[in-house]
């Protein structure tokens, strides 16, 4: 993701939109503001190419969203999912998951800002993105998890398990300003992708051992 070697106005546009939704949110980010980021003295650019700033700042919450599921699907063309154990597809997910959400680049750290913005300040296309994007994601993890916890594994059990996982990925993207004064010797996680995947292999693996464990030996009771 990013610019491209020949960016077209379009693309100036998309990432003027990803630069300026970032730092001034979407209610704060004015067209005229983006077609003058872009390079484009046309302020009707932004209409033109993509129908108004609410279908730019769309345009770009679905290349987010999006991504990773696209990665996947092409990871899957290469090695069929049906070849890999449980724990190389979880292995595999989390590696993309790591390698899309965390990258040194300034656009990268833009659009991290902006799927936060979201999160915290839903707009009207979130519904729209979660069921696209989100909920495939999470059935695909969530069936992953399944597969590691066993095929009884209770519907609760599963959900609080792919938020343990997952939550690991999370804690970086939503705290690292925080976390990098606390820690400043770390290299950042753009840097760390390997030693971090590792990490929550090791640690998500564990967990779910000992959960698949006490489910078996009954020390789990229901919700």
């Amino acid at each position: 993701m990013g610019m491209p070697e020949n960016p077209t106005t379009r693309d100036k546009i998309f990432c003027a939109g990803v630069r300026l939704f970032a730092r001034d949110g979407f209610e704060g980010a004015t067209v005229r503001d983006i077609c003058k980021e872009a390079g484009t003295a046309n302020a009707t650019a932004v209409n033109y190419y993509f129908g108004g700033k609410a279908k730019l700042y769309k345009a770009i919450l679905d290349m987010v969203f999006a991504e990773n599921l696209r990665r996947r699907l092409e990871a899957a063309k290469i090695q069929p999912p049906e070849t890999l154990s449980p724990e190389e597809k979880l292995r595999r997910f989390l590696t993309i998951m790591v390698d899309v959400g965390f990258n040194e680049n300034e656009f990268a750290k833009d659009i991290t800002t902006i799927v936060l913005r979201e999160m915290m300040s839903p707009t009207e296309y979130l519904d729209e993105l979660v069921d696209r994007f989100t909920r495939p994601d999470n059935d695909e993890l969530a069936g992953i998890i399944r597969e590691i916890l066993g095929e009884e594994a209770p519907d609760f059990l599963v959900r609080d398990s792919l938020a343990s996982v997952g939550g690991q990925i999370f804690y970086y993207l939503a705290f690292w300003p925080v976390f990098s004064r606390v820690y400043p010797e770390h290299p950042g996680v753009g840097n760390y992708k390997g030693p971090l995947v590792d990490h929550i292999m090791r640690f998500s693996m564990a967990g779910l051992k000992a959960t698949r464990e006490a489910l078996e030996n009954g020390e789990i009771p229901p919700p």
